[in-house]
């Protein structure tokens, strides 16, 4: 029986009861045809601090690249974790909820955008999962219950809970428009139009200020300046792919563009009060396979 009541008790716990924390995903996919033959969807996978459920998660907005919606909480999508009963009437913890990105996009008019989620509990454990599933349907479990997990090959990403104010930096991409390609996806978590500006970097073998002092393999920078201009409307949502493709259009003489090697960005949003998201996926385009990399803070 104590255990029994230990059990209860964390669960008790673990649900909050009028705690909660908001988690973004800052790109989730229904079926979007991509470039080089790519075809995206996504799963989430949501669970408590040591496996117990938070309770209940509801969706807060959906930014979309014409203008998200905000959900009314009295009729906003959400899910509660189900609980199972032993004889005694205890209830038993399950660990996971797993929703799809149709779900997640219920009722917007989009294939593709960033979701805000106000999950009961801290300490969560929210991933997302955008998988290059070639149309392929979820695999079917081994025992009973309804299809689960994307096939492919795909990028995990952990739900944000931090957004950036006024500055970001993406530490790490690598250009080179045959073998990879970058997406840069910017979200705007507000009821206020803005823009942000993409300052691309490029981080080459340049020379060194002081040859005899640095190590070899360091990589210096060479900033191209702001090249991009990205308005957001009201709960915006914007991927630009292909980004050095992007940025050779708007400045052709920039052949550092073409040239593989690592490289970072920059962000400054025009108004340095509201928040924002940021991050960038960068992809070897002869698998299609991603790597996802958040935006962080900056003081530049």
């Amino acid at each position: 029986m104590a255990v029994l009541a230990m059990i209860g008790a964390s669960f008790a716990c673990s649900a909050g009861f009028g705690v909660a924390e908001t988690v973004v995903l800052p790109v989730v996919a229904r079926g979007v045809p991509g470039k080089n033959g790519s075809y995206w969807d996504s799963e989430v996978r949501i669970s408590g601090p040591n496996g117990y459920p938070p309770g209940r998660i509801r969706r807060l907005w959906v930014a979309l690249p014409q203008g998200g919606i905000v959900d009314d909480p009295a009729t906003a999508p959400q899910w509660v974790f189900p609980s199972f009963y032993w004889p005694a009437g205890m209830p038993l913890p399950t660990s996971l909820v797993v929703l799809t990105g149709d779900q997640l996009l219920q009722g917007a008019d989009a294939a593709k955008g960033a979701v805000a989620l106000d999950v009961d509990g801290t300490g969560n454990h929210v991933f997302l999962h955008n998988s290059n599933t070639l149309g392929q349907p979820r695999l079917p479990q081994d025992t009973d219950g309804p299809p689960c997990c994307l096939p492919g090959n795909g990028q995990l990403i952990r739900g944000l809970t931090g957004p950036l104010v006024g500055q970001g930096f993406i530490p790490w991409i690598t250009l080179g428009r045959s073998p990879y390609r970058v997406s840069v996806g910017l979200i705007n978590p507000t009821a206020q139009s803005r823009t942000i500006f993409i300052d691309l970097v490029l981080l080459g073998p340049w020379p060194r200020p002081s040859p005899t002092e640095e190590p070899d393999g360091t990589y210096w920078l060479q900033s191209y300046g702001t090249m991009l201009a990205v308005d957001l409307p009201p709960w915006g949502f914007r991927q630009i792919d292909d980004l050095a493709s992007v940025m050779l259009q708007q400045c052709p003489s920039c052949d550092g563009l073409d040239r593989v090697g690592p490289a970072a960005i920059y962000l400054l949003d025009s108004d340095t009060q509201l928040s924002f998201y940021a991050y960038a996926s960068v992809i070897w385009t002869p698998l299609n396979d991603p790597e996802f990399i958040a935006a962080v803070p900056s003081t530049r």
